[in-house]
Order: C-alpha cells, then sequence, then structure tokens
C-alpha cells in the first residue's frame, strides 16, 4: 500500500509548502485538482517538484474532456522531466459543476466519452514521441518534426489513473488500458451515482477483481493501481491503519487522504494537521 493526500484549498506556495511537509510525514505523493478558473494545478504541482525529491505530484483529477490532449501532453511531460519521472495523471469525465458550466456548454455525456477515449489515444501518442499520427472524430494529428521536445522520463509513459463505472464495460475498459483505476460505484440498487457513494471492502475487493479480470481479458499486463480516495479519522488511527490493511488485502494498492467538504476558519493549518499525522502504515 502506498499513500497519498489531496489538497482541496491553497495557492501555488501553499501547495509547495505542503507537498514539503508531506515528504517529510512520509507520504508518498500529493494531488491537487483541476478548475477551468482558479488555481492552476500543474503551476502548484511544478512548485512543489521544485521543493521536494522524492513524492509523487499528480492531479485527483484532470477531466481530460475539456482538455486538448497536445496541451495535456506537452505539461505534464515538462513536469515528468523537471521532477525525474514524478507524474501522476488522475483523468476522468469531469464532474458538470457551475465552475465547469459558467464557461463552457455541457456537450452531452456521449461526446465527453469520445472526447476521452481520443484523448488519452492522443496523450499515450505524443509521450511515446515521433513519430505520431491520429485520426478520430475529434482530433486529427499530423507527424512534426518542430522543436521536438526530448523523451519523457517515466517509462513505458506517464503513470495515469482513470475513472472507471463498476459494473459499465466501456468505461471500466477505458480504465483498464491505463495504469490505475480510480473507482466509481453504482448506488445499491445498481442505478447511476449522482455523487460519491461509501462503500465497504467487500465492494473494493470485488471491483479489483473486476478490473483485473477484464484487463486479463484485453491482454493487459503489467502492474496495475486501484485507488482508495477516503476522509481519515484522525482520533482513531488504530481503525484507520486495519482499514489500510484490509483494504491491501483486498487489491487496493492507494490510499488517498482527502476533505473535500471541510470548511475551516484556516483551511491550511487545517489541511497541515492531516500532513503531520502521517499516513495510516500497518
Amino acid at each position: 500500500m502506498r499513500y497519498g493526500i489531496v489538497f482541496p484549498k491553497g495557492d501555488a506556495a501553499d501547495f509547495a509548502a505542503m507537498a514539503v511537509a508531506a515528504e517529510d510525514a512520509g507520504w508518498d505523493a500529493v494531488f491537487g485538482w483541476e478548475a477551468l478558473w482558479g488555481n492552476d494545478p500543474w503551476i502548484s504541482l511544478t512548485a512543489a517538484a521544485m521543493r521536494t525529491e522524492r513524492i509523487g505530484l499528480g492531479t485527483m483529477l484532470t477531466p481530460l474532456p475539456r482538455r486538448k490532449p497536445w496541451d495535456l501532453a506537452s505539461t505534464t511531460a515538462t513536469l515528468d522531466r523537471l521532477s525525474g519521472g514524478r507524474v501522476i495523471l488522475g483523468v476522468g469525465m469531469g464532474a458538470l459543476h457551475p465552475g465547469w458550466l459558467a464557461f463552457e456548454r455541457d456537450q452531452g455525456r456521449k461526446t465527453r466519452a469520445e472526447l476521452f477515449d481520443e484523448g488519452l489515444d492522443v496523450l499515450f501518442g505524443l509521450w511515446g514521441g515521433q513519430p505520431f499520427e491520429y485520426s478520430g472524430k475529434h482530433y486529427q494529428v499530423q507527424p512534426t518534426d518542430f522543436e521536438l521536445p526530448d523523451p519523457i522520463v517515466s517509462t513505458p509513459r506517464i503513470t495515469t489513473w482513470c475513472v472507471g463505472l463498476q459494473g459499465a464495460r466501456t468505461s471500466m475498459a477505458r480504465a483498464a488500458r491505463c495504469d490505475g483505476l480510480l473507482p466509481n460505484f453504482r448506488k445499491t440498487d445498481g442505478s447511476m451515482p449522482d455523487g460519491p457513494v461509501t462503500v465497504g471492502v467487500e465492494q473494493w475487493a470485488a471491483i479489483a477483481t473486476e478490473i483485473r479480470r477484464l484487463r486479463d481479458e484485453l491482454g493487459f499486463t503489467g502492474n496495475y493501481d486501484i485507488v482508495f480516495e477516503g476522509t481519515s479519522d484522525l482520533t482513531d488511527r488504530d481503525s484507520e491503519r486495519r482499514k489500510a490493511a484490509q483494504l491491501a488485502d483486498a487489491g487496493i494498492t492507494w490510499w488517498l487522504d482527502s476533505d473535500w467538504a471541510a470548511q475551516p476558519a484556516d483551511p491550511i493549518a487545517y489541511q497541515l494537521e492531516r500532513i503531520k499525522a502521517g499516513p495510516p502504515t500497518f
């Protein structure tokens, strides 16, 4: 089990300082999130890269359907080289919250899914280097020799975690082609969720089995992450350690601590408290 922590609040300077504290406290990775209008997580992650040595640097998450994949490929590859291969890219459809719809219209789930799949194609192709050519419904790319960047450090590519919906083959197959699963669970009645769904260890074990069987069926090999995200109870560390151990036994490889709902008077002090508590290692 490896451990990461998500920073919902703070500008780039705050993020870098918190990343240093997280590295000192034994966390394995730090994560920001991507908004249309707000603090740019990639600048924050770059600031963190300049002040840390080993900790992973990622997003939870990047809404790939609204990003031009060549722009994202440039950003991630540049940070990958700068950090010595520490980037973790978390991708999903993106929640249609007011901060998105204030600037861009919803193109519809079908179109966003198409953009998602083609975006992954282009990302993976460009990270692999030139010559690269692609012809899709939404994106077309021609080979180029214009001012080519150096190769990325990460092999075989930058680590990419992808959202996958339990029981939805198309969604899970998309995640299966990536390097890790960010699970999205159905409600108990089997309907689509309208927000995060809290589930027990048995459901985590089931989705771990589902994605690994699908990867085998589709012919994908190599290491694969399954990522748990939740809000740790700092008042009962023994219980959190037991839960982490149970999740590890169920096949989960990463534990991410986040608290999206908290509204403390001093969000940076609150986050530093969570950081300094350290990961619930067992």
